[in-house]
């Protein structure tokens, strides 16, 4: 899966020189946390629309979130001092911004949002603004990704971290005549890796029972046969 996939293409965008004030409001307006800056390279202000118009001359010069915006005029260490709610909002934008590109794989994308914690990444085709993804997307994409949605039981099996056992695996499931939807990966190390799957059919417990009988370490579901 790619950015382009997850992304939301119709970008609400602010110019710089908007007030903190009304970009606030405009926050609550439109229920929105992050706001791309553009700056027109022409005689007008950068726009300020959902639509997606030619605006090759507008150059992304910043980003501002809800956090930036949260402790302006407060009295807080960490508020930006001498900044007022009438000053432009350029004054609290980050910039340079991190921005991802269309074609990025979106785990690559959700690494760098991880790393430098932040809840959002304009998207960029050149030097077009295209979209935006956010932490949200993420965890949409991965619902999607995992396969919840569809009507399959969840595994979770342990498995030597070597070539050929998640092939051993999955032919062991197809021996029953059941098909994997989602193989998502919970923990490895250089002896076994967990694989976290959803299989097509409501009796869980038997493939699980019968999995175990055939050697492999069945994690979920729990195996609740008594013990003498």
């Amino acid at each position: 899966m790619l950015v382009q996939d997850i992304m939301t293409r119709q970008v609400v965008a602010i110019g710089p020189d908007m007030p903190i004030k009304d970009v606030n409001a405009l926050m609550e307006q439109r229920n929105i946390r992050h706001f791309p800056i553009l700056e027109s390279g022409g005689s007008g202000p950068a726009r300020l629309t959902g639509e997606a118009p030619d605006d090759a001359v507008d150059r992304l010069v910043g980003i501002v979130s809800d956090r930036d915006l949260r402790l302006v005029g407060a009295e807080h260490p960490m508020a930006p001092a001498g900044v007022a709610a009438v000053d432009p909002v350029r004054r609290v934008m980050v910039s340079p911004v991190l921005t991802a590109h269309p074609l990025d794989p979106i785990e690559e994308t959700a690494k760098t949002l991880r790393e430098h914690k932040i809840g959002a990444m304009p998207v960029m085709d050149g030097d077009r603004l295209v979209g935006i993804v956010t932490g949200i997307d993420m965890l949409d994409a991965l619902v999607r990704m995992s396969g919840v949605y569809e009507a399959a039981t969840r595994l979770e099996v342990e498995v030597p971290n070597r070539p050929g056992a998640l092939a051993s695996l999955l032919a062991a499931i197809a021996e029953r005549k059941h098909n994997v939807s989602s193989v998502m990966t919970s923990r490895a190390d250089a002896e076994s890796v967990t694989f976290v799957l959803r299989v097509s059919t409501v009796d869980g417990r038997r493939l699980a029972h019968h999995l175990r009988d055939a050697g492999f370490v069945v994690l979920w579901p729990i195996d609740k046969t008594p013990t003498s």
